[in-house]
């Protein structure tokens, strides 16, 4: 493996070392918006290494909560080790919680958020979409953690990406492409015959298209399924279809993106001073009331006490 780079914010001024690393990671790892918890002395380090047709990033830093918009720019899989610490990775309603030792396949043709410990260290095993279609499914369905796959395999998938991210390890060329190969036929072994997911090309992307409209616009109080359906020339009755192969429907998913927004905003110190109903209508709520009730069906709190809790 050849080292192709190496950042660490202790080569940055104090005071300027958080856009120091946001602009790092978003010119070599992903587009992502980032806010961290101590922005004057943040610590993080990247280190990222050729592995054949993939690359292998080891990410080591302090809290960060970092949200990932799909632009249409990025056609890479991300396979995520979680070393040390643990993270909280939220995608279009879905929330895996990671500690050390499991991993999750990230599509970056999708928009995710994700929180981290106080301090997290990850092996990030980044796949060209081309390449990796060959050996694994197009995650278009779930979000593909070790949690839900087959336990021998996920076991032995961990291994081999700390085996390659923790250790000095020099390859030629050839072994590079081999070790890439092998590491992703042990994600096909891990993930089985899942062969729910796999539910065609045209299903996948049109899926990948709902969600991506509905992130753009859950904020609008008037949203509806037929909106979204018009905005990708499909009936409404094939867009219910689409959701209920996921085993969900447009209204559950449109609640759980409001909420998880509401979520972010109600921990935000930078918000402390913006009301309850000024947060129900900024996430598309028509008001605090509604809002209040789902939140305490979902997540056992108001939000004025999840607020106090977090904030």
């Amino acid at each position: 493996m050849q080292e192709l780079l190496h950042v660490n914010t202790a080569d940055a001024p104090i005071g300027q070392r958080c856009s120091f690393w946001t602009g790092q990671v978003a010119a070599h790892l992903s587009n992502m918006r980032i806010d961290v918890g101590r922005k004057l002395d943040f610590n993080a380090s990247i280190s990222i290494r050729s592995l054949g047709p993939a690359r292998i990033a080891l990410v080591d830093a302090d809290f960060q909560a970092i949200s990932h918009r799909a632009d249409g720019n990025e056609n890479r899989f991300h396979l995520n080790l979680v070393h040390e610490g643990g993270m909280v990775l939220h995608r279009f309603g879905e929330r895996i919680e990671l500690s050390a030792g499991d991993w999750c396949l990230i599509d970056e043709r999708e928009s995710y958020d994700f929180t981290t410990s106080e301090r997290c260290s990850c092996i990030v095993m980044q796949m060209p979409v081309p390449w990796a279609k060959r050996i694994i499914p197009d995650p278009g369905k779930p979000l593909i953690a070790s949690s839900t796959c087959e336990n021998h395999w996920k076991t032995a998938l961990s291994h081999g990406l700390l085996a390659v991210g923790t250790r000095e390890i020099r390859y030629n060329a050839v072994e590079d492409g081999m070790v890439a190969e092998q590491l992703a036929n042990l994600l096909s072994l891990a993930l089985g015959p899942r062969s729910d997911m796999v539910i065609g090309r045209h299903k996948t992307a049109l899926l990948r298209s709902l969600r991506q409209v509905m992130s753009e616009r859950f904020t609008e109080n008037s949203l509806t399924a037929r909106d979204v359906a018009a905005a990708n020339r499909i009936s409404l009755r094939y867009l219910h279809q689409l959701f209920a192969t996921q085993n969900t429907s447009f209204g559950q998913q449109l609640l759980a993106l409001r909420l998880h927004r509401a979520e972010q905003m109600l921990a935000d110190r930078r918000l402390a001073k913006v009301s309850i109903s000024e947060i129900a209508h900024a996430v598309g709520f028509a008001d605090s009331a509604t809002l209040t009730r789902h939140f305490r069906l979902h997540l056992g709190l108001t939000p004025r006490d999840y607020r106090k809790s977090r904030v």
